[in-house]
């Protein structure tokens, strides 16, 4: 079946992106577009039996002329392999006949990582957090000051309306409306949810109208007039609020409600997906509900899974400790964003048909759209205006507002958008425990609900300085276990040491093909016994190659010293390219290294880097797949 490439371009798109991410999502879309855009001149300088029709056209010389085409535009490589990606996911996840493409590998290096903010950087962004949270409670009693407020009521339209009728031509009354009356008024007139685009529009046009009936101006129509840029009344009376200012002031927006999920994020070490996943009636632990302590534990939800080979959704409860009494707690302000949404969510309950799965029933982050063009859209409901910070572009603006008032600098570089604190917020507040509050990395790791310890330790903050601080404990804590490696922490057998040689079937010694030279041996194949080791079954021989250095069963042989002074040389070399694999192989360098230390004989020494020389590499990297040139 022969298929046009952009439809199969098309078609791998639409396949991938209900299962990725937002930015995934982007960065396929992105791929595609250049792929098209390299597609139309590939075919406009190639013989046509070259040209690229069909998605079977596309073979390993044209994507490496794909690849090529975006290191000469300055684009990143990272393009190629999202496409390359989605197109080998296409074919092998869905039974629709999507052929499955031989593509080449593309190299890219390795991303950058996360650095934590600076601790300048740190105080300031949460000094102005601090001081945008007391402008929001002032903001919440405000709200509360709405609720008790009177709204104007007929006859005092009436009296204020003829007073401003009064005025000559280019007069101006000093009079102001008061907002917390004006948006009573609206509230009890249903312009805050019942009324549709349609209907408001009406109220617009009688706002900008001279003309009064002989019953005069409705309470309603009386604040519209007074508020909206075009009202008539403004005119008599323009130090009057503005509309679009007096829903703001009531209602929360964007920003505000970013200020809150960003300092949540800071608090918690919660990425943006946890914090933005929190239930407004869940996110306090039933335990702590029960026990009324000021000490509570928050709860919220990872629902994207963290691996390769894994569903897309696979959730994970996160848990926090929070305190109640603390005014600017990650709680508390959770308990102000709900709070602050409860005008969004009275307005979101006139919605009709409103999915029972819409993230805006259960979200804490509420929020009004400003736009005005919203209002005069005819056939669209109010509460449409309702928001939530799931939706990704107003998050993007939210954050983009805050930082342009804030005026955050992070070694000498001004904050300014999402992009320049994405992931680095769960970061400095990781760092903050570890460093600040003492949390050794266990702790951490348990708080941040990482797998394991490498993950919090290495995996995660990648900065220069974590960097440095992992090198100089791993420096130490290689001193200290050698030491105690030398007391006899080591399980296995030295063959020449004298140690009795097993007999038995289960005995192997392994030898890889073309050496003459025998690698190691293992005194019984089907009882492995290395750390985090799983029973076998009847019949099979462990076959992890990669373990064996940790294993009990291991024996090493005379033979053995040039390949275990080469693999002690590939990790060091390895460890110091990158840092980060250090934890990694940590445990075998240290076994290595005290097996090398206890060989003791010079000659032996001399010729095994004798025989080492004889080869260009004797091991690979990983072990793992070592097994297939074995011989035993």
């Amino acid at each position: 079946m022969s298929i046009p490439f952009h439809g199969g371009l098309h078609y791998a798109f639409v396949k991938n992106t209900p299962t990725a991410s937002y930015s995934k999502g982007y960065e396929l879309r992105t791929a595609i577009n250049d792929f098209l855009d390299f597609a139309a001149l590939h075919n406009a300088r190639t013989a046509a039996s070259l040209q690229v029709y069909q998605v079977t056209d596309i073979g390993v010389e044209e994507y490496k002329l794909f690849e090529d085409y975006l290191r000469r535009n300055g684009k990143s490589p990272r393009i190629a392999v999202r496409l390359k990606s989605a197109l080998k996911k296409a074919a092998l996840l869905f039974e629709d006949g999507f052929p499955l493409l031989a593509l080449p590998l593309i190299e890219v290096g390795s991303g950058t990582p996360y650095e934590p903010l600076s601790d300048e950087a740190d105080r300031e962004l949460i000094k102005e957090l601090s001081v945008r949270v007391d402008l929001l409670r002032d903001k919440l009693a405000y709200q509360k000051s709405v609720y008790v407020a009177t709204p104007y009521d007929k006859s005092e339209v009436v009296e204020i309306t003829r007073e401003l009728y009064s005025l000559q031509r280019g007069e101006a009354s000093s009079w102001v409306i008061d907002p917390a009356r004006a948006q009573a008024t609206l509230l009890r007139y249903g312009v805050s949810g019942r009324l549709s685009a349609c209907q408001f529009q009406c109220l617009r046009v009688d706002a900008k109208s001279d003309a009064l009936s002989t019953l005069g101006r409705k309470p309603v129509e009386f604040v519209l007039s007074c508020c909206l840029p075009e009202g008539y009344l403004r005119k008599k009376a323009p130090s009057c609020i503005s509309f679009l200012e007096l829903s703001k002031k009531y209602y929360p927006t964007n920003e505000d409600q970013v200020v809150l999920a960003l300092y949540v994020q800071r608090k918690n070490s919660w990425n943006k997906e946890s914090v933005l996943a929190a239930d407004r009636n869940k996110f306090v632990h039933p335990l702590s509900v029960v026990v009324k302590s000021k000490n509570v534990i928050l709860q919220s939800r990872k629902l994207k899974s963290q691996g390769k080979g894994l569903a897309y959704v696979r959730p994970k409860i996160v848990h926090a400790h929070s305190n109640s009494a603390d005014p600017y707690s990650a709680h508390n302000l959770l308990v102000l964003a709900d709070q602050l949404s409860k005008p969004c969510r009275e307005g979101l309950s006139w919605v009709k048909n409103l999915p029972a799965d819409d993230k805006r029933k259960q979200s804490p982050f509420l929020f009004i759209m400003t736009a005005h063009a919203k209002f005069t859209t005819p056939n669209r409901q109010f509460p449409e205006q309702f928001e939530s910070l799931d939706n990704q572009r107003q998050w993007n603006d939210g954050v983009q507002k805050f930082l342009a008032q804030a005026k955050i600098y992070d070694r000498g570089v001004l904050l300014k958008t999402g992009a320049d604190i994405q992931g680095r917020l769960r970061v400095t507040g990781a760092q903050r425990l570890k460093k600040v509050d003492n949390f050794p990395t266990e702790l951490t790791s348990l708080i941040l609900g990482h797998k394991s310890v490498v993950t919090t330790d290495v995996h995660y903050d990648s900065s220069v300085y974590a960097m440095a601080d992992r090198r100089a404990r791993f420096h130490a804590f290689q001193e200290s276990l050698i030491s105690r490696l030398q007391d006899g922490q080591f399980q296995g057998y030295l063959g020449h040491t004298g140690a009795p040689k097993p007999k038995g079937a289960r005995f192997r010694i392994f030898t890889v093909l073309g050496h003459e030279r025998a690698l190691w041996a293992c005194m019984d194949s089907t009882r492995p016994e290395f750390p985090g080791h799983e029973k076998l079954v009847l019949g099979a021989r462990c076959t992890r190659l990669d373990k064996c250095h940790g294993c009990k069963q291991v024996y090493i042989l005379g033979d053995s010293l040039p390949f275990l002074m080469e693999r002690r040389a590939t990790i060091e070399l390895q460890i110091e390219r990158d840092e980060s694999v250090s934890s990694s192989y940590a445990d075998e360098l240290k076994v290595l290294q005290y097996l090398i230390d206890q060989w003791g004989d010079e000659s032996a020494i001399a010729d095994a880097r004798k025989y080492m020389r004889q080869f260009e590499a004797l091991l690979p990297l990983d072990l793992k797949s070592l097994i297939a040139y074995i011989e035993d």
